[in-house]
């Protein structure tokens, strides 16, 4: 029986139907636990605060977090652990580097649908966190939550953390947050100097005097990067090495998201590309235009010889065909 019922979640039919909303289910225990929202039904209590809820997997939800904090599902390549499976098939893509979530709009491609509607805010230009005291909108629900300590300068959070300046509105946010920051079984390793760390927020504290530093460098060409998943991409111009094959054609890519958009532009007919980014960019010496200002940084080195931004731009240029060396500021 169970394995019937396991089996079943792998089908695409939905036979048992709603009455009331037509919306079909796998399983019969599924249906009945729509039914009971539609009814207001909540079968399951917890039997530490007696809450009621509509099914098992909100009440088992519902202990881990607010009373057990139990997490069962750890991570086999760090310390991370869950209370939702779901959360850490999640996290697991930060290890795997998959990013299956695509926007239909540019090459973007995010390891959640969550990042992925928010991304998906700059193309459609949706605001939907409004503020109900001056009807100020924003893209980013914690954009509206700074935005509301304007209205409330004199109200302050009840508990405050006693290992860093933050602090919380509720007994539980605190926990949590002393859980996910401040404790931790084995130190955490900067990525960047390879310095040790006790905790994640002494870590994060540390990453903050690496912002903007360009501490990943290519042993290949002048090329360096804030980031080790952009090196790594970087690499692959050297090797000419294109792991990215299309299925429909063979042809083959650097990227995961060069393939996407090489798949969405000719073999997708239902695809509909974002049209052309305004050239807002202007160069002040020759009056040319660029959609991106990095483009137009690169562009500026024309002008001025004497710049570093030659050896970047030229780097950008040839490294994808040689390994270059620069003397005196010359390329061999």
């Amino acid at each position: 029986y169970l394995l019937l019922r396991h089996m079943k979640t792998h089908s695409e039919e939905r036979p048992h139907k709603c009455g009331v909303c037509e919306r079909g289910f796998k399983t019969v225990a599924s249906l009945q636990n729509h039914v009971n929202m539609h009814n207001g039904i909540k079968p399951h209590v917890c039997k530490y605060c007696k809450s009621p809820f509509t099914t098992s997997g909100e009440l088992v939800r519902h202990v881990r977090y607010r009373h057990t904090h139990e997490k069962p599902h750890k991570c086999s390549e760090c310390d991370y652990a869950s209370v939702e499976l779901s959360k850490l098939r999640r996290h697991l893509r930060c290890h795997t580097g998959e990013r299956p979530y695509q926007c239909p709009h540019c090459t973007y491609a995010s390891q959640d649908t969550f990042k992925l509607k928010r991304h998906m805010r700059t193309h459609t230009g949706e605001k939907p966190y409004k503020c109900d005291s001056c009807n100020m909108c924003f893209t980013q629900s914690n954009s509206l939550k700074a935005h509301k300590l304007i209205h409330n300068v004199s109200e302050k959070p009840v508990f405050p953390c006693e290992l860093c300046p933050t602090k919380c509105g509720r007994k539980t946010d605190l926990r949590i947050h002393v859980q996910k920051l401040h404790t931790s079984n084995k130190p955490h390793k900067c990525k960047r100097c390879g310095k040790s760390f006790p905790d994640r927020y002494s870590c994060k504290i540390h990453n903050k005097t690496h912002e903007g530093e360009k501490c990943f460098k290519c042993e290949l060409c002048p090329y360096a990067s804030t980031t080790l998943r952009h090196l790594k991409s970087h690499m692959l111009k050297h090797t000419d090495e294109k792991p990215f094959v299309c299925d429909q054609c063979d042809q083959s890519f650097r990227q995961k998201q060069l393939l996407r958009r090489h798949q969405n532009l000719y073999h997708n007919p239902n695809y509909e590309p974002k049209p052309p980014k305004e050239k807002t960019h202007t160069c002040h010496e020759c009056q040319r235009t660029f959609a991106h200002k990095g483009n137009l940084i690169r562009h500026l080195a024309i002008h001025d010889p004497d710049s570093g931004h030659l050896e970047r731009a030229l780097a950008l240029k040839l490294g994808r065909q040689k390994k270059i060396k620069f003397v005196n500021g010359n390329a061999k």
